[in-house]
């Protein structure tokens, strides 16, 4: 089980915002390491109105979006975004970034190609070097690490290869997290690269339950691509999720579950009893210096998963 401060929350905002806030400062006060907030507009309140006031709420936790793109963010704003969450925060803020999904897709566009995301990246790192390409404001702040969220191999690499740190959605089965970390490794990672493997878990009195609310985040992971093969059921299952996905109803509760096997699910997502959660995280092959970021799912109050989450499986 990592300790604390090598636990994130990733949280969407899918409800009131003092709801999302509560869960901050709940995550703050259990001295975990950071907040993650998801970025669709169409459907989730805006992320970085939500950052502003968590930087106010909160001292010592990091803070960033998980991830935004730079289709629906032009890269400008990304940066201008994040420097002045640097500011507010006192140097708390980081950066994920990625192609882009739900963000864009409610919107009509696409995602962004691989080449248009490293471009960004560079525009973005350039913005906040300041002088004359870069913003007229935000120098003498630390540094704002970017880390990029990937599934797939080429993503894994690309993360490697020009980010700070990888946001990793594969899953929590041994063989997709050794393909993972062999493909971030063929990326050529700096010093000090940082790995944080998405963890989407449901911790409820029924078990069964638990393994329902989770399933629209392992239909979610099975439509992308990913580092290691599938076995024949995740297969058969990620071609229908793939034929049949609405990004109208992204993570919704319920979304997608029934295309999602009960068999598969261990290997994607946490989920049962908080005994039975407890003990699936303590079960992580994580290495020295990895974290996770936990996600809470299914129709509850946000704050009470969160609250339930800190209480009884951390």
């Amino acid at each position: 089980m990592p300790d604390r401060l090598g636990v994130d929350l990733v949280v969407y905002g899918t409800e009131a915002p003092n709801g999302l806030l509560e869960c901050v400062e709940l995550a703050e006060a259990a001295g975990l390491g950071g907040i993650w907030v998801g970025d669709s507009p169409v459907l989730w309140r805006e992320l970085y109105l939500l950052l502003g006031a968590a930087a106010e709420r909160t001292g010592r936790i990091r803070l960033g979006p998980a991830v935004t793109n730079p289709i629906s963010r032009q890269p400008a704003v990304t940066a201008s975004s994040l420097m002045t969450l640097q500011e507010l925060s006192g140097g708390r803020a980081a950066l994920g970034l990625g192609l882009g999904a739900s963000a864009v897709r409610t919107v009509g566009a696409r995602p962004a190609r691989l080449a248009e995301l490293e471009r960004a990246a560079t525009e973005i790192r350039t913005y906040w070097a300041g002088g004359e390409d870069g913003l007229g404001y935000g120098a003498g702040q630390p540094p704002i690490p970017l880390l990029l969220g990937a599934s797939g191999p080429r993503m894994l690499e690309l993360a490697a290869r020009i980010g700070d740190g990888c946001l990793a959605v594969v899953g929590i089965s041994s063989r997709q997290l050794e393909a993972a970390r062999a493909r971030l490794g063929a990326g050529g990672p700096s010093a000090g690269f940082e790995v944080v493997w998405w963890v989407p878990i449901a911790a409820a009195g029924d078990a069964e339950q638990a393994r329902e609310d989770v399933k629209p985040y392992v239909a979610r992971s099975l439509r992308h691509p990913l580092p290691a093969e599938l076995t024949p059921v995740e297969h058969e299952a990620a071609e229908r999720i793939r034929a049949s996905y609405e990004y109208g109803r992204h993570l919704k509760p319920g979304a997608h579950a029934d295309l999602v096997p009960d068999e598969i699910v261990a290997d994607w997502a946490v989920a049962g009893t908080p005994a039975a959660c407890r003990a699936q995280l303590a079960s992580l092959d994580l290495r020295p210096g990895e974290r996770v970021g936990l996600v809470p799912m299914g129709p509850e109050p946000k704050p009470v998963q969160v609250r339930r989450l800190l209480e009884e499986v951390l």
